[in-house]
């Protein structure tokens, strides 16, 4: 166990019974304590993490994961609304229910898999048109944006790489009284992530940083 296999899913924590054939297929770890103790255990293509499983928590181990690895990662949870914003802003690619039909959790693991093999992500920049209210991604591709998501580019922008503090993005949307945003501010975060996913780009750069705010993980320039 913990043996490299690019080709396979990383399985962590014990599936329940109606997903052990499926977990079979990867490299199956018991726990994050077997899974971070393993030779290369940010070196696979994909992860499978169970919220239940022992050791480090469920969230924190997906944020950890996300720290060290772009590779695609599915959540699965026994409460998958309650935990459903947490574990998305940790770093999670989609959240399943733990107790789904096996059938679904491989479709959605499957569908995972395509849009990492299709990525194959250009390595140039991403650019903010301001003026145009576009984002060209690294490919060529241009995603028309919205006032609001001019603004949250633009704070990445101006913070070159670094981390933009959730407040700071708070008040740049909503100006400086704005209080209780947060709930706000993902939706707003997530609608942009959904814009450029459908305009074909499945590397997006935009990540959470946990109690801190956000940010974005490549170039992304003026244009």
């Amino acid at each position: 166990m913990g043996e490299k296999q690019q080709s396979a899913h990383a399985w962590i924590g014990t599936p329940p019974r109606s997903l052990e054939r499926l977990a079979s297929r990867g490299v199956r770890f018991d726990d994050s304590d077997d899974f971070l103790l393993s030779a290369e255990p940010f070196e696979h293509r994909l992860y499978v993490v169970d919220l239940q499983q022992r050791g480090v928590p469920g969230a924190d181990l997906v944020r950890l994961i996300r720290r060290r690895s772009q590779a695609g990662l599915v959540a699965l949870s026994a409460a998958p609304h309650a935990q459903f914003v947490q574990v998305l802003e940790s770093g999670a690619d989609c959240m399943v229910d733990r107790l789904a039909p096996a059938a679904h959790v491989e479709a959605v693991i499957a569908a995972l898999r395509r849009r990492l093999e299709m990525a194959a992500a250009p390595s140039g920049p991403w650019k903010l048109k301001q003026e145009q209210a576009r984002l060209q991604a690294p490919d060529g591709t241009e995603i028309m944006l919205s006032r609001s998501d001019v603004t949250l580019l633009s704070a990445f922008v101006q913070a070159e790489g670094g981390v933009v503090a959730r407040a700071d993005i708070t008040r740049s949307l909503w100006g400086p009284e704005a209080t209780d945003m947060d709930g706000a501010l993902h939706a707003a975060l997530y609608r942009l992530r959904k814009k450029v996913e459908q305009a074909g780009q499945t590397a997006w750069p935009a990540h959470a940083v946990a109690g801190v705010g956000y940010e974005f993980r490549a170039p992304l320039l003026l244009g």
